[in-house]
């Protein structure tokens, strides 16, 4: 005899973004790159009132947000003056469209902090019937970093 134990959905997809880390050491990193992320997310908990654990359309627009825009600090922001954005990092000024960057809420653009703003974000839409969240950030076929939240 069977019994359910746990439900769980998982999604899978990937977008292109640029990037580059504050180091305090010399590193290709330190200059403009961009990736083909891959996020992986699970996530764990009872059906809600529509029969769902998590609705995949918000982690579709979460994608959305951050495909084919340069990803950032907002420690590194100095001004943002009507639609643009100044950026100075890494000896680095950039002067950019607000409408092409996303502003992360963490001190550096690692995969590590990029999996950690995701997962937030999710947890940000979750309901009461969401115990767990698993988010990996895929930058390239053998490197990821992954976080667990759990309630």
């Amino acid at each position: 005899m069977f019994r359910l134990v746990e439900r769980k959905i998982g999604w899978h997809k990937d977008f292109d973004s640029s990037h580059f880390l504050a180091l305090p050491y010399e590193s290709k990193c330190l200059r403009i790159h961009g990736h083909t992320y891959n996020v992986d997310v699970e996530i764990w908990g009872e059906l809600n009132e529509n029969g769902m654990i998590f609705d995949f359309n918000h982690l579709s627009n979460l994608v959305k947000l951050l495909d084919h825009r340069i990803l950032v600090s907002e420690g590194w922001i100095v001004r943002k003056s009507g639609d643009r954005v100044i950026v100075e990092k890494n000896g680095k000024k950039i002067e950019l469209p607000e409408d092409e960057v996303v502003i992360l809420d963490k001190p550096n653009v690692t995969a590590e902090y990029i999996a950690e703003w995701f997962a937030e974000r999710i947890a940000e839409k979750a309901g009461e019937n969401v115990k767990k969240i698993l988010v990996k950030v895929w930058e390239d076929p053998r490197s990821y970093a992954e976080v667990i939240l759990e309630r």
